[in-house]
């Protein structure tokens, strides 16, 4: 008889991205052409200034142990770059740097939860927090979202019905991903009256926050108040908003004496972020936001061809993304759920979207796409939406 593996790995679910890229790898291999709307991989090369500050430091020798907390000067460059462009002040000791926000989520997690307590997590959800959270013992408790067409919105009473004594904390995500939308004021503000009512902390992902388009506003909730901030974990990286993805570069804001638990916890998970890797980020927060605007136009330009192509499917209706680069469309009910329509729509078309119930079930008839991808492979993947559309009728 073979060792057990642990209760809480076994628990752990795969996730639906990736699993439906290894289903289009094998359509693929059968010489089927995919078009890939389903991972949130921006098509961009990173900044210039971020590669050649990393070979430099590569060079220089720079690939040493650093302190688990960051770079100081990577620290210095977050804490101002959040004080100026998010409107709280932040210091070096509020900052800790990690390996992506995967990273921040995870050690964040580790910090603020024990096993058996709740977290608070409306739908709908990007889908690793349910399994983020199970990896520290704790129990993910989704929140029924609340829908105005196809619009979802934070829904107070929905949040307060599900807090129990066991409940420690809330997620949060702005902008959201997989709806796009920017959270309001006025939704930022109930979810705060209700942590501090409650005691919760807020774990705030703002990975998305430099990519809004239009009249959004990307607001943080730990500029609401310094007694917000007191009981809030901000985490974000570089991943989406400077196409870093696979150089896994993350960090979390929290009050000073929760950030040097963060930190240890880091020390005890990773040593330290890729050190090289910290030294091109001084480089790119410092010199970069040029490529970041040029990328968000680009985005914004997408977004308004998929916001015409959804327009024209029949039955199907979206709440215009204010950010990010996700649509997140609601079918008909004849057409079946989202996630018979995401399968049918690879079987039949080679086209790869997420299912809406890998974000909770409220979103079971969504799906989402993601608009990271040209124009040109966006308007042949709705060509074959279309003719997938035209099977199935209103």
């Amino acid at each position: 008889m073979k060792p057990k593996i642990s209760r809480i790995a076994e628990q752990l679910t795969g996730s639906a991205i990736v699993e439906n890229r290894r289903k289009a790898d094998l359509l693929e291999a059968k010489g089927i052409s995919i078009v890939d709307f389903g991972v949130g991989e921006p098509n961009f090369q990173a900044p210039a200034c971020a590669v050649e500050a990393a070979i430099e430091s590569i060079k220089s020798g720079q690939g040493n142990y650093i302190d688990p907390r960051g770079l100081p000067e990577l620290r210095q460059e977050i804490a101002e770059m959040v004080t100026r462009r998010h409107s709280y002040p932040v210091n070096q000791e509020n900052v800790v740097v990690t390996t992506g926000s995967y990273g921040a989520l995870t050690i964040a997690a580790r910090t603020l939860l024990d096993a058996g307590d709740q977290v608070l997590l409306p739908e709908p959800f990007w889908g690793p927090y349910r399994n983020i959270v199970q990896l520290t013992g704790a129990v993910p408790v989704s929140v029924p979202g609340t829908a105005v067409g196809a619009k979802f919105v934070v829904d107070p009473e929905a949040l307060r019905a599900q807090i129990t004594p066991l409940t420690r904390a809330l997620v949060i995500n702005s902008p959201n991903n997989p709806t796009g939308r920017v959270l309001a004021i006025n939704e930022l503000h109930a979810v705060a009256e209700i942590a501090l009512e409650n005691n919760l902390w807020i774990i705030s992902d703002e990975v998305y926050s430099e990519l809004v388009f239009d009249s959004a506003k990307h607001i943080s909730i730990a500029s609401l108040s310094p007694e917000v901030a007191a009981r809030c974990v901000v985490v974000s990286s570089l991943s989406k908003s400077f196409a870093m993805t696979g150089w896994r570069l993350g960090y979390c804001i929290a009050p000073p004496e929760v950030a040097q638990v963060i930190a240890r916890i880091n020390h005890y998970s990773v040593r330290c972020p890729t050190s090289f890797v910290q030294y091109a980020a001084v480089a790119t927060l410092r010199g970069a936001w040029d490529d970041v605007e040029r990328m968000r136009k680009a985005y914004l330009g997408r977004r308004n061809l998929v916001i015409e192509r959804i327009s024209g499917l029949p039955g199907v209706s979206m709440d215009p993304p204010q950010g990010t680069f996700y649509a997140f469309p609601r079918i008909p009910e004849s057409w079946g759920t989202g996630k018979s329509f995401a399968e049918r729509l690879l079987n039949e078309e080679g086209v790869i979207v997420s299912a809406g119930d890998a974000y909770g079930k409220s979103a079971s008839q969504h799906f989402r796409i993601s608009f990271a991808t040209s124009e040109k492979i966006l308007r042949e993947g709705f060509d074959r939406i279309d003719r997938m559309t035209a099977k199935l009728g209103v």
